[in-house]
This record gives structure tokens, C-alpha cells and sequence, in this order.
């Protein structure tokens, strides 16, 4: 949050505007924000500075303050940067205004460039690699979360750009947007079943397992960033080609990937046919009661569909999209 109190007047010098930004918004913004104030204080010259923070409201700079500013800091990764086109900027990391808050002072009135960019970085080098990824097992409970987690604490701990999409039992979450894709420089796959990839044509893409990127989480980002290769999606063998190492893939994959898609079908219906028990073990015999009911979704619906929905998946496994529908035929 920017503090009013933190227009520093002295004697005549620079004028800056000051953004800091840290990927917690928590304390990092917070301590280079008041170590820049010291800072532009001892040179005696004006600054507004920005604190970008989730714990506290946030006080944007007006336009008139950055029309008026001389130069701009930013510091770590700060959101809205677009405004700041045709000023001066020069983009100092956190660690540098911790180190030496006067030196990254010096770099400012020295080494700021125009900005002419529309994205959120002032230049190519100065922005953290950007990694979107999907995590996916077989029954889409433990391991699709646990190693999603894992890779995202490992991609921060190296100072990287990540967003997870994960594909549990309850759907997609964390849903991979076209505008996150675009803009990532690596597509981590985590996944033990088949999952779509057609979305990141283009991209350089790496895919292993959830048990290795759960185990293994900073050695499997060091080998996606060595061994990633573009995808190609008019290649179907092009997701397996830059899968790396340890993926599990042939007969047990197509049948895991079945398995995944079948389970929510043996989930419910075991529970339909549970809850008839309800009324009695042999309750369901009596047409028209809810009993009965629950009987005919659980077994006589939701069971049923069952071997379609792994024989479908099984063959979408093998042939993508084109088998989905044979599988499932063959399956009835």
C-alpha cells in the first residue's frame, strides 16, 4: 500500500515513482518499500512509492504522479506495469534493493531504458521464466494435488513464474487460461493417464509422471527446461517424444487412463446402491419406492455405463479424440 506520508521532500534532485512487488505480497514489498524511502531520503530526492501488498489495501499512483515522475522503479514482479509506457524505467529484483538500496538508486538515474513494452516487464531478461503446467493420476485424488504442490513450491524456490492445472476427481482446477499459456516459456506435464495437449501446439513442453515430479520436483524442472521440446499437435507421438524420462506409458497407461474416467461411475453408483440399503436389504424389490429407485441408478444405470466409459477412454488413451467414440461403442 502506498503511504502518503511517503512523498519525500529535500533538496533538488531526482523525481521518482517506486513499485515494489513480491510473489507473497506479504513482507518482502513491505521491507523494500521502506528501504527505498531511507534510501531516496539520504539522496535528497522526491519519490512516491507503491507497495503492492495482499495483506493491505493497495494506494495505486495517480497519473499525475507518473507524468510527473523523472524516472520509475520497479521492483520484483509488480502487476499493471503498461502504464508506465514512454517513461524511464529500470527493474531492480528484491534481493538487490535488500543487498544495496542506494546502489539500485544509482542504476536508476544511470541505466533506465524507455519502456516501450505492453507486457508486465520491462525487458526479456529481467522477467522469471514462466512455467504453466497440468498434474493428473489415476484416480485423480493424492497424487495429481501433492505433486502439483510440490512442483509450484519448488518452481517459486527458484524464483519462477507458475501456474498449476489440476485434474482430480472433482475437475479441472486452477483452469490454464489462453492468455497463461501464451505468455509461459515452459509447459510442465505431470500426468499418469492421457490428458489433451492440443492447447499447447507451439510450446516447449515436458512430461513426466506425478510420482517423479512429486519426488524429484527441482530435478524434474532442471530436466524440463534441458530436455523440453515444441509440440507439435498434428503429432500424436509428439507429447511422448518429450516426456522424458521415467514416464510410464504402453498398455498401463491406456488402461490408467480408462481406470480415471470410469471411477467417478463406480464412486456413485456403489453409493446410490449403498443408500438403498438404507430401507432395508431387500427394499429395492418393491417397485416404485425410492429404494427401487436408487437400486436402478446406482446398478442398474450407473454400473452399466461403466464398461463403455473404460473401453471409450482406453481408446481415446490410443487414438486421442478419433477413438473416443468407437471405444465407447464397443464398450455398450
Amino acid at each position: 500500500m502506498r503511504n502518503k506520508n511517503q512523498s519525500i521532500s529535500g533538496v533538488e534532485g531526482m523525481n521518482l515513482v517506486i513499485v515494489t512487488a513480491c510473489p507473497s505480497g506479504v513482507a518482502n514489498t513491505v521491507i523494500a518499500a521502506g528501504l527505498l524511502e531511507k534510501a531516496v531520503d539520504a539522496k535528497g530526492w522526491t519519490a512516491q512509492i507503491e507497495c503492492q501488498s495482499r495483506v493491505q489495501p493497495t494506494t495505486a499512483l495517480s497519473n499525475a504522479e507518473i507524468e510527473q515522475a523523472e524516472r520509475v522503479l520497479l521492483v520484483g514482479e509488480p502487476n499493471d506495469t503498461a502504464r508506465f509506457k514512454g517513461k524511464h524505467v529500470y527493474h531492480a529484483t528484491l534481493n538487490e534493493v535488500m543487498v544495496d538500496a542506494q546502489a539500485v538508486l544509482d542504476a536508476v538515474s544511470d541505466k533506465a531504458e524507455l519502456y516501450q513494452s505492453d507486457t508486465n516487464s520491462v525487458s526479456k531478461e529481467s522477467k522469471p521464466l514462466s512455467i504453466v503446467g497440468i498434474t493428473a493420476c489415476p484416480t485423480g485424488v493424492a497424487h495429481t494435488f501433492m505433486a502439483a504442490e510440490a512442483i509450484e513450491e519448488a518452481a517459486k524456490a527458484k524464483g519462477y513464474q507458475v501456474k498449476i492445472e489440476t485434474r482430480g476427481s472433482v475437475g479441472a482446477k486452477n483452469n490454464l487460461t489462453e492468455q497463461d499459456i501464451e505468455a509461459a516459456d515452459l509447459v510442465f506435464i505431470a500426468a499418469d493417464i492421457e490428458v489433451d495437449l492440443t492447447r499447447f501446439a507451439g510450446k516447449r513442453l515436458y512430461k513426466t509422471s506425478t510420482g517423479i515430479a512429486l519426488k524429484k520436483a527441482a530435478q524434474s524442472l532442471d530436466d524440463a527446461l534441458a530436455n523440453a521440446e515444441v509440440y507439435q499437435s498434428s503429432s500424436s507421438s509428439t507429447s511422448s517424444s518429450s516426456a522424458g524420462q521415467g514416464e510410464r506409458s504402453g498398455v498401463y497407461k491406456h488402461l490408467m487412463t480408462g481406470v480415471s474416467h470410469m471411477l467417478p461411475l463406480v464412486v456413485a453408483g456403489g453409493l446410490a446402491i449403498a443408500l438403498s440399503f438404507v430401507f432395508g436389504i431387500e427394499a429395492f424389490k418393491e417397485e416404485g419406492t425410492l429404494a427401487a429407485a436408487l437400486m436402478e441408478i446406482g446398478g442398474g444405470s450407473a454400473f452399466a455405463l461403466m464398461v463403455p466409459v473404460l473401453a471409450g477412454f482406453i481408446a481415446f488413451s490410443i487414438a486421442d479424440r478419433p477413438g473416443l467414440a468407437p471405444g465407447l461403442s464397443a464398450g455398450c
